[in-house]
C-alpha cells in the first residue's frame, strides 16, 4: 500500500530577507477583538497576547462548529491569468515589500501577504488584530507586483487571494531586517533563527502518513495575526484548519532569536474516528551522506537538510536514528509514552562537509519538539521516501498516539518547536552525555559482511576507548566488536560488523556504558540490503 505526504518545493519558501518595508494594500475594519461576529463593543486595553487568547477561545468555537458539519472542500477560484502557473510563472507574482503591513522603522514585525498560484491553488483568509478591531485583508491587489501579468484585470488582481503569509522582524531597521517565518501551503509553515536559511518545514497536523491510507492534508483556513506593541518581542496570532476528518483552532506565538521558539496551542474536534494522527509532523529532505554516499553520482560530500532524528524517552534515554534515501519506503516506530521531546536535527555545523556555497546545508535549522504536559502514550513514527533530486522533502517525523481519536471528542495539545542552530542548549532537557556525531557503512574486509563505523563525540571525560559497547541486532550476527579513539579530543569509534545471515531488514542498536549508565546516546538504524 502506498504510503505518502506532501512534497513542496523547498525553493518557493526561500525567499530572500526584506530589510525594510512601507504601507499597506486595502484592510477593512470589520469585527471587534471579543469574536469572529461582531458583538456590541470592541474590548480596549487588551495587549496583544490576550487578544489572540480571545481570538482562540472563539476560534475553538468555530472549529468545533465546522466538526459538526460535512466538510466543504475549497473552491478552485482561481482568476484565468493566474489558473496554470509553473514556479517560474508564480516567482513573476512578487510580493511587493514597500506594501507589507506594519512596515516603518520602530515596529518589531511586519508581515507580508503570499499570492495564490502554482502549488498553493487554495485561499488562507488573514485579518489584523488591531486597536481592538479584527480587520481582514480583502484587496490584496496591492501587495503584489504584476507587472508581468498586464492582460489581468483589476477585478482578477483583486480576486488573486492569498495563500499564506510571511513575517519580517524588525523591518526597517537597515541589516537588522531578516525574514523569520512562512505560512503557506496546506497547514505548512519555516521558521529560521537570526543568520539561518529555512530547512525542516513544520505541520499543524497529519492524518494518515506513514500508513496504509491515503495521507489527508489539513489546511489553514484563517488566520488572525495580532499587531503587536512597539516593545513586544513575539508575535501572537490564531489560525483554523479543516479537512474531511477534523477541524481545529491554533494559538501560536513566534518567538525569533537566534533561536527562534514557537509556542503552540490546538484544540481539535473530530469529525470521524482517526486511528493515525500525526503530531507535531515536520518534514525534510535527506539525499545523501556518509551512510549511502555511494549509490549517488555527486560532487558534494553531503546533501540534506537533517541528517538524524533525535528523541528523549521518559525514563531519559536518549536516541538517535541516523537518517537515509532508501530505495524503497521505510517506517520506523519508536515507543514514546510520556515523551519528553523529539526533533529533525542538521548536526553537521562545517560548510566544508557539504562543499556546498550556494545551498548552505551547514546552516539549516533543527528543530526540537517540547510537549506541554504529558502526552501519554504513543510512539515517534519516522517516514523515508526514497528521492532521486534534493528539491523533495522526503522525510517526516511525528509523534502519533496510542489510541485512536473519536468522532465528537476534543483533542487538547501544546508544545514548544525550537528552531535552532546550537544543539548544546539546555532547552532540550538532554543531559550532557555523549553525541553520535557520523555514521558510516560500508564492505567489509572480511566476505559478505557489512561494516558499521560510529563516531561519538563528548568531553573528553564522558566517554574513552575503556567504555563498554552495547551493541545488538534484530537478526544476522555481530562480530568484529571495537572501541578506539577517535582521532581528536571527545571523540570515540564503534565499530562492529554484520552478518545479515540472509534476512531483509535488521534493526541495529549500539551505545557505550560504563558500568552503571550509558555514557553516550543510543544509536538506532534499520539495516536493508540496498
Amino acid at each position: 500500500m502506498p504510503v505518502r505526504f506532501a512534497v513542496y518545493a523547498a525553493a518557493l519558501l526561500n525567499a530572500t530577507a526584506v530589510a525594510g518595508c512601507a504601507t499597506s494594500a486595502d484592510v477593512t475594519a470589520s469585527a471587534p477583538v471579543v469574536g469572529l461576529v461582531p458583538p456590541a463593543a470592541p474590548v480596549p486595553n487588551l495587549s496583544a497576547a490576550q487578544a489572540a487568547d480571545h481570538v482562540f477561545e472563539t476560534a475553538t468555537q468555530q472549529a468545533a462548529q465546522l466538526a459538526s458539519q460535512p466538510y466543504a472542500a475549497s473552491a478552485d477560484t482561481l482568476p484565468a491569468p493566474f489558473r496554470n502557473l509553473d514556479y517560474d510563472g508564480y516567482r513573476k507574482l512578487r510580493p511587493m515589500p514597500e506594501a507589507a503591513l506594519w512596515h516603518a522603522e520602530g515596529e518589531p514585525f511586519a508581515i507580508q501577504p503570499l499570492p495564490r498560484g502554482h502549488l498553493y491553488r487554495d485561499t488562507a483568509n488573514v485579518s489584523i488584530i488591531e486597536d481592538g478591531m479584527i480587520m481582514p485583508i480583502s484587496d490584496v491587489s496591492g501587495f503584489f507586483d504584476f507587472v508581468d501579468y498586464p492582460q489581468a484585470s483589476a477585478a482578477e488582481r483583486q480576486s488573486l487571494g492569498i495563500s499564506g503569509w510571511r513575517v519580517i522582524n524588525k523591518p526597517g531597521v537597515s541589516g537588522s531586517g531578516y525574514e523569520v517565518a512562512v505560512f503557506q501551503g496546506a497547514s505548512y509553515f519555516r521558521v529560521v533563527g537570526e543568520g539561518g536559511f529555512y530547512g525542516v518545514s513544520a505541520r499543524a497536523l497529519a492524518i494518515g502518513a506513514g500508513s496504509s491510507e491515503v495521507e489527508e492534508f489539513p489546511r489553514f483556513t484563517d488566520f488572525w495575526i495580532v499587531k503587536p506593541a512597539a516593545n513586544d518581542n513575539a508575535l501572537s496570532f490564531v489560525a483554523v484548519i479543516d479537512s474531511p476528518s477534523v477541524a481545529g483552532a491554533y494559538r501560536f506565538t513566534l518567538h525569533p532569536g537566534v533561536d527562534s521558539v514557537v509556542d503552540v496551542r490546538a484544540e481539535l474536534h473530530p469529525r470521524r474516528d482517526i486511528s493515525n494522527p500525526g503530531i507535531a509532523p515536520l518534514s525534510s529532505m535527506f539525499h545523501h551522506g556518509a551512510v549511502d554516499k555511494g549509490r549517488f553520482d555527486d560532487w558534494r560530500p553531503e546533501v540534506h537538510d537533517s541528517d538524524g532524528v533525535a528523541m528523549l524517552t521518559a525514563a531519559g534515554e536518549q536516541l538517535w536514528r541516523p537518517l537515509t534515501n532508501p530505495t524503497g519506503v521505510q517506517v520506523t516506530k519508536d515507543n514514546a509514552t510520556s515523551l519528553k521531546g523529539f526533533g529533525l536535527e542538521q548536526r553537521g555545523r562545517q560548510p566544508e562537509a557539504y562543499a556546498d556555497l550556494e545551498a548552505k546545508y551547514d546552516k539549516r535549522p533543527s528543530v526540537w519538539i517540547e510537549p506541554v504536559g504529558d502526552w501519554g502514550a504513543g510512539e515517534v513514527n519516522i517516514v523515508l521516501l526514497p528521492t532521486v533530486t534534493e528539491y523533495e522533502d522526503n522525510i517526516a517525523a511525528f509523534w502519533r498516539p496510542a489510541q485512536p481519536w473519536r468522532a465528537g471528542e476534543v483533542v487538547k495539545l501544546g508544545y514548544k518547536l525550537h528552531f535552532t542552530n546550537d544543539l548544546s542548549g539546555d532547552f532540550s532537557g538532554r543531559a550532557p552525555i555523549a553525541r553520535i556525531a557520523a555514521t558510516r557503512v560500508g564492505a567489509s574486509p572480511e566476505k559478505n559482511l557489512r561494516r558499521f563505523v560510529i563516531d561519538f563525540a563528548g568531553t573528553g571525560s564522558e566517554i574513552s576507548a575503556a567504555s563498554t559497547p552495547d551493541v545488538g541486532a534484530s537478526a544476522g550476527a555481530i562480530s568484529n566488536l571495537h572501541v578506539v579513539d577517535g582521532g581528536a579530543p571527545g571523540r570515540i569509534r564503534l565499530t562492529f560488523d554484520l552478518d545479515p545471515k540472509g534476512a531483509t531488514a535488521i534493526d541495529l542498536h549500539a551505545a557505550l556504558r560504563n558500568e552503571t549508565s550509558p555514557q553516550t546516546e543510543t544509536w538506532l538504524f534499520r539495516w536493508t540490503p540496498e
